[in-house]
């Protein structure tokens, strides 16, 4: 296995070729990208970094009631499949959640298996896999599918090839699935994993519960009672989690998913976290 990182925030404001030499000077093998232009990819590895994944766009287009819309978003995925089959890139990144997100999980899985299995087809079909994220989605409507074992299986039903796991645990926390479980459930489907945590906080939960506070905004990155933070600052154990994966033969990325508000808003912060967050998973990663 791997450790790369997606590129959080003030990050993306660094010319891309510093940040690639920072990342390799401090331990990243790895690295996520946007989008896939043979100057991106060509950086990246210059620096000694693979790629893990490349954002998929369209996604929520092709789960519009919009025919137009589904039309430009399955032309916007399918470009974008081609450019990285074209540039040795294989892994697809996105989250299936809905363009308008009160339609609900089972009327966009109705739209999803009438758009997405064909896009998924081609992606096999040019050495390509879609890694799906399983991000709910915002409160209260927490639309995305693939976040929950029971949409996956749906998902996997209708759709055998060019479908693949990002397998994130924070986000199954968050919601209250068994990680374990589901990585159980799912680790012959899993193509990558981000390394996100999350923590929650039983004071917070106390005085507001689940609703979230009244007289202030929740920090960044969860609603009080729970947020995501870097790996070992949450509940998931990393060692079971790494240990699944090998046992599995899973010999791909674990990528840094920065967003924990302790080490947000400044470049300064951010490569605190990324560092924190690749020193402690190095401990299990190998």
């Amino acid at each position: 296995m791997k450790i790369g990182l997606r590129i959080p925030g003030t990050a993306r404001e660094l010319p891309f070729d510093e940040f690639c030499r920072w990342c390799a000077d401090n331990g990243f093998d790895a690295v996520d990208i946007s989008s896939v232009t043979p100057e991106i990819v060509g950086t990246a590895r210059d620096a000694g970094l693979a790629i893990g994944t490349a954002d998929m766009p369209g996604t929520g287009d092709l789960l519009s009631v919009d025919k137009t819309q589904q039309a430009a978003g399955a032309a916007a995925a399918k470009a974008a499949i081609q450019a990285a089959a074209d540039n040795d890139v294989h892994l697809m990144f996105c989250v299936f959640s809905p363009a308008d997100p009160t339609i609900g999980r089972a009327k966009a899985f109705d739209l999803w298996k009438r758009t997405v299995p064909p896009i998924a087809e081609f992606a096999a079909d040019n050495g390509v896999t879609i890694s799906v994220e399983g991000y709910p989605g915002p409160s209260p409507h927490c639309p995305a599918l693939g976040c929950t074992p029971e949409t996956l299986r749906a998902m996997f039903a209708e759709c055998p090839r060019g479908l693949g796991v990002n397998y994130d645990p924070s986000h199954l926390v968050r919601i209250g699935i068994n990680y374990i479980r589901m990585l159980n459930e799912f680790a012959a489907h899993v193509v990558h994993v981000h390394g996100k945590d999350t923590d929650f906080d039983q004071e917070a939960l106390y005085l507001h519960g689940n609703l979230g506070p009244t007289f202030h905004s929740s920090r960044g990155f969860g609603e009080d009672w729970w947020r995501y933070t870097i790996p070992g600052d949450g509940v998931v154990n990393w060692l079971k989690v790494v240990q699944r994966l090998e046992d599995e033969g899973f010999d791909g990325i674990v990528s840094v998913e920065l967003e924990d508000y302790r080490y947000w808003k400044t470049w300064e912060a951010e490569s605190d976290g990324l560092k924190r967050s690749r020193d402690y998973l190095a401990q299990y990663v190998r």
